[in-house]
C-alpha cells in the first residue's frame, strides 16, 4: 500500500522514520506540507516522494494520514474530500486529538473508511503507546495502519468511547512521569547527588521497571505481585511506599486521570 502524510511535523516524521526502519519501502511513502520544502526535505531524507499538493497526494495513495493540528484538519479535509469520497478504496487516518470519527465523517460529507489513531510523544523514540479505532474499514486497512503504528511502539484496538481514558493513561501521563522523575531527582539533590545524575538514575529505574512489568505481564503477573517481590518485611522499600501512600500517591494519580477526562469532555 502507498501511504501519504499530509503534514510533516514531529509525529509524522517519527511514524515515517519508524516505518522505513521496520522495512517499509520508502518509495511507497508520499509527503505534502503547506511549506513544500519541508515535505521535500523529509522525502529526500527517507527516499520517499513529495506531492505538489494535498489533493495530488490523495490521488496517489491508498492510505491518507492527516497529520495536521486539530484546528487545521477541517480545511485539509475540505481540500481533499472530493477526491477521497470518489475513491471508496482509500482509507483516511486521523492523528488529531479530540476529533471524533463522527466529526471527521461529517467533514467529509460521506461514510469513508476511517481510522482514528492516538499515539503519544514517545513515538519519537519508537516507544509510543497508540490506540486505534475504526469505522467502515476492511481488515486489511486496519492491519496496515496498525502495522505502521507498531513501527513506533505498541498498539491497542479499543472502542472510541474509551479514547478519553486512553488519552489520560497514555498521552497525558508522560508529563506526569516526567514530574515524578523530576521529584525523585530533587530528592536526590537534597541528599547530595547532582541533579543530572539523579535524573538519569530515576529515569532508568522507571524505564527498567516498565520493561520488567511488560515482560512479566506476558506471564500473567500483575503490578501488585511485583511490588511484593521487591518489598521485604521492615525494609526500606515498604517504608517508602507506605509514606508515599500516606501522602496520597494513589489518590493523586487517579485524580489526575479524572481531571484529564473532565478537561477532554469540555474541549471543542
Amino acid at each position: 500500500m502507498r501511504i501519504g502524510f499530509i503534514g510533516t511535523g514531529a509525529m509524522a516524521q517519527a511514524i515515517a522514520r519508524g516505518a522505513v526502519a521496520s522495512g517499509v519501502d520508502p518509495a511507497t511513502l508520499v509527503f505534502s506540507n503547506r511549506t513544500a520544502t519541508k515535505a521535500c526535505d523529509l522525502a529526500d531524507e527517507l527516499g520517499g516522494n513529495a506531492a505538489s499538493s494535498n489533493a495530488s497526494l490523495a490521488r496517489q495513495v491508498d492510505i491518507v494520514i492527516l497529520a495536521v493540528k486539530p484546528k487545521d484538519q477541517r480545511a485539509v479535509i475540505k481540500e481533499i474530500s472530493p477526491i477521497v469520497v470518489g475513491r471508496p478504496d482509500i482509507c483516511v487516518v486521523s492523528l488529531a486529538a479530540g476529533r471524533t470519527l463522527d466529526q471527521i465523517t461529517t467533514d467529509f460529507g460521506a461514510g469513508i473508511p476511517l481510522v482514528r489513531v492516538m499515539p503519544n510523544v514517545a513515538a519519537t523514540v519508537g516507544q509510543s503507546m497508540t490506540a486505534l479505532t475504526a469505522t467502515r474499514t476492511t481488515d486489511a486497512q486496519v492491519d496496515a495502519v496498525r502495522s505502521l503504528m507498531d513501527s513506533v511502539g505498541r498498539t491497542i484496538l479499543i472502542d472510541e468511547d474509551y479514547f478519553p481514558v486512553f488519552q489520560a493513561l497514555a498521552s497525558c501521563s508522560p508529563a506526569w512521569y516526567f514530574q515524578i522523575v523530576d521529584s525523585f531527582a530533587r530528592a536526590g539533590l537534597k541528599y547530595g547527588l547532582s541533579k543530572d545524575s539523579a535524573v538519569e538514575i530515576a529515569a532508568q529505574a522507571m524505564a527498567g521497571a516498565a520493561t520488567l512489568l511488560l515482560a512479566e505481564r506476558e506471564n500473567g503477573t500483575i503490578p501488585a505481585q511485583l511490588i511484593d517481590r521487591v518489598t521485604s518485611p521492615g525494609g526500606t522499600t515498604i517504608a517508602g511506599l507506605l509514606a508515599a501512600e500516606e501522602g496520597g500517591l494513589s489518590t493523586a494519580l487517579v485524580s489526575a486521570v479524572d481531571a484529564s477526562i473532565h478537561a477532554d469532555s469540555h474541549l471543542g
